[in-house]
């Protein structure tokens, strides 16, 4: 790690565990701090402002100040990350009110003399750097510590730290599979490790969370080891690993470490580290548990919990249960061939509620998705279950478990559902989704407004609780759908009511099921006419995502997307998103760069825009990929035309200019939100239907991947009545805006 970037382990849970709204985020957005990451501690509170570096006139001054009573201005660093010597060049602090000008933070005192941070960013996001783009080759998806886009990067779980000056730092983990790191000084194994010194926007792979040298007594001669190699039907008995024809040899050399989740500990003394790791059996191979039954090969793995005082790569330890073993918080054992009625104990994701309260969801494919409550002082599960044998597992899932796929009667299932939603189990928890999904992710959102398109606030302070899920197989139909909720058990549901559940697609013409239910919010596409030389990527199979939240108020998800035509190289995308004004998730179609999340008006958009054009991407029921993983889903030219009565408002025409047909009409209001109502169901590539006809979003700054310059972006979700499912709608404008840092070099 960098000796200039060494971070404060134990300020963490400090600055940003009482992150303030930023200051460039709508008035009535969400206010709220990573629900992932608690915290304790006292700290000034974080702000993001803007400046204007454009001037257009057009930047509210709500945007660019924040009134502070009171505090000391201790440091400034521009936007390097340099410290600067006047203070004047970053921000100015008059009368109580800190204005943004230039890019940079400041470090401030309030007068309990607890530091807080002021993040000043240009109004109109600018070129992100050399090292943010793709090269267009194969060391895009490449890990090495060269590779600055995130490069064979899956199943990211995103943290946030403050280093000793009080700057941030973000951390990505994720599955390491069963590599191993040597970086000179440390031999590491498990989980990847990435770090950003700039705010997310480019990465550095620095090894993985475990010591290699300890291997052996942290994990292949521990219970853990035991349970994926060695157990057969109980921790007496002995199982026998089986190799079926054609599938590789495995043993202990095979542990593939999956999809983490990077917490800190409630007290802000460290750091937890939830993860996953199976056996590495091949697809028909696996363990033989009962001598008497050679042809039931089981398929292994479990949910463990490690800790550290710090991030460092090889710093994670196994916490320990009662016994002196490998805490463990879910195991399984699946029977080849049955998976779909199984559960999977993987893809921990962790979530802490209002009352602090903390909670772990789970699992892929089979039955759905999971949840059970931790305790917050351990970490562990509440109810304090630890190891459970072969035996027990198979009779839950034998009996409890495929009681659902039989159509029993289970008790506690929610009504509307009938059998599947809101059941729970002693072992496994509440159901939170149905079938052919995985890796589950919450997130929390509190103080939300609900406001409808004619500005009426129909609720306030509200908190919601999000969840999303990948559809399909991640080198299939990889898609990212979920729900909202008010409470964290669910049941998480679409803009319009329907719950989560994927019942899949048609094989041959790859048509959605018609019982397919909740929001699609982000599948494969391409924008056309990308600019000369541009070499961003398409998004395929997109999926196995983050939410987080930062101390500043920005709200990202991290996520998967694949070569086109190749699912073996992938790299993680980082892309922000934000609230509608009806209090629902919508994705900004383009990487983050780095940009506020400020309001844009209607009149700045079209001061912008050429000729009111734009590329619009529809989201449809349907799987977004050829047999060959091109992408079906193609953006077209359409244009937004200004009412001369109500410059707020106006028609759509689908074709680049006004003479083209209209389909329907939009309507801007509150702090950036959008309304679009088209006369027909919104049609995507290949006339495929969205089954939408009203949409909600957000108009936003964006640095426009298809373009390589500053822009704007509308992202949107659909709200049409009648529906069970909502389909996602994007807009990236044709930027008009030029000059310094606004076009790539």
């Amino acid at each position: 790690m960098k000796s200039t970037k060494k971070l404060l382990a134990l300020m963490l849970g400090s600055v940003f565990a009482v992150s303030a709204l930023a200051a460039c985020t709508p008035d009535d957005g969400p206010d709220d701090g990573p629900s992932d990451n608690p915290g304790t501690g006292s700290a000034a509170a974080v702000y993001q402002i803007c400046y204007d570096n454009v001037g257009g006139g057009y930047v509210d001054e709500a945007h660019t100040s924040v009134a502070l009573e009171n505090i000391t201005l201790v440091e400034a660093y521009n936007a390097e990350g340099r410290r600067v010597s006047d203070i004047s060049t970053i921000a100015t602090y008059e009368e109580g009110v800190v204005r943004g000008v230039s890019a940079g933070t400041l470090i401030y005192e309030d007068v309990n003399e607890n530091l807080g941070r002021i993040e000043i960013v240009p109004a109109y996001v600018t070129d992100p750097g050399d090292a943010f783009y793709y090269s267009g080759t194969a060391s895009d998806f490449n890990e090495g510590s060269y590779n600055t886009v995130l490069g064979h990067t899956h199943d990211p779980s995103l943290i946030e730290v403050t280093d000793s000056t009080g700057l941030p730092i973000y951390y990505i983990f994720s599955t390491g599979w069963a590599d191993r790191t040597n970086d000179g000084t440390i031999s590491t194994y498990g989980n990847a490790i990435h770090v950003s010194y700039d705010g997310m926007k480019t990465w550095e792979y620095i090894g993985r969370t475990f010591d290699y040298e300890t291997r052996d007594e942290d994990f292949i001669n521990t219970r853990s080891g035991a349970w994926l190699y060695r157990e057969g039907v109980d921790s007496t008995t002995t199982g026998e690993l089986s190799t079926a024809a054609g599938d590789n040899e495995y043993s202990e050399d095979s542990a593939s470490w999956w999809a983490p989740d990077i917490v800190a500990k409630a007290d802000g003394s460290g750091y937890w580290l939830y993860t996953c790791v199976v056996d590495g059996s091949g697809d028909h191979s696996g363990i033989v548990a009962d001598p008497a039954r050679p042809n039931y090969r089981y398929a292994r793995a479990c949910i463990l919990l490690y800790e550290s005082d710090s991030l460092e790569p090889g710093s994670f330890k196994p916490v320990l249960d009662e016994n002196g073993d490998p805490a463990v918080l879910m195991q399984s054992t699946i029977l080849r061939g049955e998976s779909v009625r199984d559960v999977n104990g993987i893809d921990p994701q962790i979530i802490y509620d209002t009352e602090g309260n903390m909670y772990m969801a789970y699992g892929s494919f089979g039955s759905g998705n999971y949840m059970i409550e931790l305790d917050p002082e351990t970490g562990l599960r509440k109810d304090g279950m630890g190891w459970q044998s072969h035996a027990d597992i198979r009779n839950w899932v034998e009996n409890d478990i495929q009681a659902l796929y039989r159509g029993d009667d289970v008790e506690g299932a929610h009504e509307e559902d009938g059998k599947s939603i809101g059941w729970t189990h002693s072992y496994y928890g509440t159901n939170l989704s149905k079938a052919n999904m995985e890796a589950p992710v919450l997130a929390r959102h509190d103080n939300v407004t609900i406001m409808d398109e004619d500005e009426n606030i129909l609720e306030e302070d509200k908190t919601y609780y999000y969840t999303m899920h990948s559809y399909d197989g991640l080198a299939d139909n990889y898609q990212m759908w979920g729900g909202r909720s008010e409470s964290v058990w669910g049941v998480y549901k679409s803009t319009t009511g329907g719950i989560v559940y994927n019942a899949g697609y048609d094989l041959d013409t790859g048509i959605g099921s018609g019982a397919n239910e909740g929001n699609k919010y982000m599948g494969a596409f391409t924008w056309h006419s990308k600019s000369e030389g541009n070499n961003e990527l398409d998004i395929i199979l997109p999926g196995h995502n983050d939410l987080f939240t930062t101390s500043a108020g920005t709200s990202v998800a991290a996520y998967i997307t694949r070569q086109d035509g190749n699912t073996g190289s992938f790299v993680t995308q980082i892309h922000q998103y934000y609230l509608n004004s009806y209090g629902e998730i919508v994705i900004n179609p383009n990487r983050y760069a780095g940009e506020s999340s400020r309001a844009v008006s209607a009149e700045e958009l079209f001061a912008y825009t050429d000729g009111g054009k734009f590329k619009m991407v529809v989201m449809t029921n349907n799987r977004d990929t050829t047999s060959g993983f091109n992408s079906v889903n193609a953006s077209r030219d359409v244009t937004l035309e200004q009412s001369a009565d109500d410059p707020n408002s106006g028609a759509i025409y689908d074709g680049p200019t006004t003479a083209s047909t209209q389909i329907g009409t939009w309507k801007m209001y509150g702090n950036g939100y959008i309304k679009f109502t088209f006369t027909e169901t919104l049609k995507g590539s290949d006339n495929r239907d969205s089954g939408e006809t009203v949409y909600y979003g957000v108009v936003r700054n964006a640095w426009l991947g298809d373009q390589y310059k500053s822009g704007f972006t509308i992202t949107c979700l659909g709200q049409t009545e009648g529906n069970t499912r909502s389909m996602s709608m994007f807009m990236n404008n044709y930027s008009t805006l030029d000059g310094e840092g606004l076009v790539a070099e």
